[in-house]
């Protein structure tokens, strides 16, 4: 008990000693107000605080993180990068193309193809004939990412009651799925026809559009009729279409049996470059992928330069002014009876008077430039373009409206001018 009495006693005392010594520490204390504080710093802020020495201040470097890692992820991005622009800027369409012999049992196949290997995936466009697909079967024959267009075999026109088929598969990165048009749609017993028309995202300009035909021809077929058919279709396309780039199935390979069967036509040179993929499923046809080569008219032609004058009434105003107050008879007296003399002096004269006036200009053509494209329709997209920008949407309607006007009568005035070239003989 004695030793619990004299631990308790020296607690006692050491609390004791403490609360005197924080009561004295709290005394001197000094606390300030948050005025005083205010007023005690001085104006601004510093940029760092004074305390904190150089040595141990954080430098910024400029430019990316280093490392392995992060150098990886970079190429890859930078990879994706040139892959999307490589996809979005071809000039014309890629292209695999093949005979099937049924489409829907080789789906699941399509789609891992499609997932997996870089030909499929970054494919413009899948044309297959023999799909034997019909109206029982439903149109879920597609594949993430592609629009399809169908073109089942018509029984009743073709006087058969199965096989046959056209679909065109279209990747949605290359081509917006609104436009998308079916140009022309012809079943008959000795060919079945299927012209999709197709405005992509990118095109050089000396084509107005895509139109992709795949064409099937069956083995019991007449080849005049098909031949005449075919023929007549795509010439009807060619008028109502002159400048749209076409494709009519295949290329130059050998597929089944070292017999050439599926071909491509187009209307453009040396457009494409062939290759051959395994067959789809267990088709005897070997699939054929077309990559573009074809290399746009502005790379492909030089730039010329053409030299024009820019005339307006006021220049005729300002010539015929300038030819009243010239005194012709001092300018012909000196030649005399001299024709050509005097042929040579006043057109000399009136050369003259034409280059002080309206002043030559040199300006670039390009190749690709569209001839029916005249300053008048230039100002009004330009001023289409300042509306835009601005924000006014009714006034870019206007404008629109307009510009479809003047767009019709500039194609009207290159018509009659080539027209009248045509009877001049020129």
């Amino acid at each position: 008990m004695l030793v619990v009495k004299i631990i308790a006693f020296l607690l006692a005392v050491i609390l004791l000693q403490t609360g005197i010594a924080a009561q004295r520490v709290q005394a001197e204390r000094i606390v300030y107000s948050r005025e005083q504080l205010i007023d005690l710093k001085p104006a601004g802020l510093a940029d760092r605080p004074a305390e904190v020495p150089a040595e141990l201040r954080r430098k910024t470097h400029r430019g990316c993180r280093g490392g392995l890692k992060r150098r990886k992820n970079n190429d890859r991005l930078r990879q994706r990068r040139l892959e999307k622009r490589r996809f979005v800027e071809k000039c014309l369409p890629s292209l695999i193309m093949g005979n099937v012999r049924s489409l829907g049992n080789k789906m699941d196949e399509l789609t891992a193809l499609a997932r997996s290997q870089k030909e499929y995936r970054e494919c413009s466009i899948m044309c297959f004939t023999e799909t034997w697909l019909h109206q029982d079967i439903p149109d879920d024959v597609s594949i993430a990412g592609f629009h399809t267009v169908r073109a089942d075999r018509d029984c009743a026109k073709s006087g058969k009651r199965k096989g046959g088929g056209v679909a065109v598969l279209v990747n949605n990165r290359w081509c917006n799925p609104a436009h998308i048009t079916i140009k022309e749609h012809i079943c008959d017993p000795n060919m079945e026809l299927c012209a999709v028309g197709l405005r992509p995202y990118y095109l050089p300009r000396e084509f107005s559009q895509v139109i992709m035909v795949a064409v099937y021809v069956p083995p019991s077929a007449n080849p005049t009729s098909a031949i005449d058919a075919i023929h007549s279709a795509i010439a009807q396309l060619q008028t109502q279409h002159p400048s749209a780039f076409i494709a009519i199935s295949v290329c130059e390979l050998s597929h089944q049996r070292g017999r050439t069967i599926d071909l491509l036509y187009a209307n453009a040179k040396e457009a494409y470059s062939s290759s051959p993929l395994p067959p789809l499923g267990r088709s005897d046809h070997n699939l054929i992928h077309l990559e573009p080569c074809y290399v746009p008219v502005v790379k492909s032609q030089p730039v010329t330069t053409k030299t024009v004058r820019r005339w307006s009434e006021e220049a005729y105003e300002t010539l015929r002014g300038c030819f009243e107050v010239t005194d012709w008879q001092a300018l012909c007296e000196p030649h005399g009876e001299d024709i050509n003399g005097l042929t040579v002096c006043v057109t000399d004269y009136i050369n003259f008077c034409v280059d002080t006036i309206v002043p030559p200009e040199t300006v670039l053509c390009y190749p690709n430039n569209k001839p029916w494209v005249t300053k008048e329709v230039k100002t009004i997209l330009n001023d289409k373009r300042r509306a835009f920008t601005a924000g006014n949407r009714e006034e870019v309607r206007t404008i629109q409206r307009e510009l479809k006007v003047k767009i019709k009568e500039a194609k009207q005035k290159y018509r009659r001018k080539l027209e009248w070239k045509l009877q001049q003989n020129n």
